[in-house]
């Protein structure tokens, strides 16, 4: 049974770190690991590039060297690690879309911070054209990498997303459903046992829509015991729903 990690906001890489290793082996069964802040890859790069990368692009290097030994990274990250130097956009790319038309990195001008931002950029892996739309993705390395494993969890017990107008009253609702919640900038996490919640507006919603997302996953354990306002929201219409939440907006 997942037990919650985040009974905190962390303050720092290396407890940002820690948390999402402790979420990783609650949900996927992924040894902790240790939080080192070192890879030799990313060494390596640094020294070719003539920079110290910062610890939490080490980390990101050894936690998907951790998911790959654990024949888990397809799983829990889905997309294509490319840990590399991008020359043309002058960025420390960390991961490619599985489709190839999108890629996250963190640009030069950030690589001076312990856990720096990470942006988004459309590719056009079939023409010509340089990388477009250029985005921030999560306000951090250590949330980029727990916003994925967030997005691809497909819990046991079952999930649903579903996708409505902003409202005070129901993050509040949510958050009472839970024992902890952080911040994730723009959004909530929520967490109880064998259960997550995550509210607020999706990482890729355009900046001019104001809906927000609501995303929940429950372990085995919660199959018999889900939250009325959960089973109101997942009958509320939209979104996508599997385990335990199939057919509950016919219900």
């Amino acid at each position: 049974m997942y037990k919650p990690v985040f009974t905190q906001q962390p303050e720092s890489w290396r407890q940002w770190w820690s948390a999402v290793r402790g979420f990783a082996a609650g949900w996927y069964g992924v040894p902790p690991g240790k939080v080192a802040g070192y890879h030799r890859d990313v060494d390596l790069l640094g020294r070719q590039l003539g920079v110290s990368l910062p610890p939490s692009i080490h980390e990101w290097a050894a936690f998907a060297g951790d998911l790959q030994q654990a024949g888990l990274l397809d799983r829990a990250v889905r997309d294509r690690f490319t840990l590399g130097w991008d020359a043309g956009i002058e960025a420390v790319t960390l991961l490619t879309l599985c489709e190839g038309d999108v890629c996250w990195g963190v640009r030069q001008e950030h690589l001076a911070g312990e856990d720096p931002p990470v942006d988004a950029w459309l590719l056009d892996p079939g023409g010509p054209r340089s990388p477009r739309w250029w985005r921030r993705h999560t306000p951090t390395t250590s949330q980029f990498a727990l916003q994925h494993l967030i997005a691809y969890l497909h819990a046991a017990g079952g999930g649903f997303t579903v996708s409505l107008p902003p409202s005070p009253e129901l993050l509040e609702r949510l958050r009472s459903i839970g024992r902890t919640s952080i911040d994730l900038g723009g959004q909530i996490l929520i967490e109880d046992d064998d259960l997550i919640i995550v509210a607020g507006k999706s990482l890729w919603t355009p900046d001019e829509e104001t809906d927000i997302t609501v995303q929940v996953e429950i372990g085995a354990s919660r199959i018999d015991f889900i939250p009325p306002p959960l089973v109101d929201l997942a009958r509320s219409g939209g979104g996508m729903s599997h385990g335990a939440f199939i057919g509950v907006r016919h219900r």
